[in-house]
């Protein structure tokens, strides 16, 4: 449910297919996103999943699998 929240958050962020998305996807690198990009991606999992995060935390998210794993890790 997590990683499904995350690709379909990131897909529509970005305008790009779901199917790119895998949970080793480099997220600033695969998707050409920009950190703010992150960031807004962070801002909705806030709202969707109750997680919180820091600018500290965003150092840490690389892949699609990072942002899984911290974000089960809230919940």
């Amino acid at each position: 449910m997590v990683f499904e929240t995350i690709r379909s958050l990131l897909a529509e962020q970005l305008g790009c297919d779901e199917e790119r998305i895998t949970m080793q996807t480099v997220i600033l690198e695969d998707l050409e996103a920009e950190r703010e990009d992150l960031e807004e991606l962070m801002l909705s999992l806030e709202q969707e999943l109750a997680i919180s995060w820091s600018e500290d935390d965003l150092k840490t998210l690389t892949t699609v699998a990072d942002v899984v794993a911290f974000a089960e890790n809230q919940i």
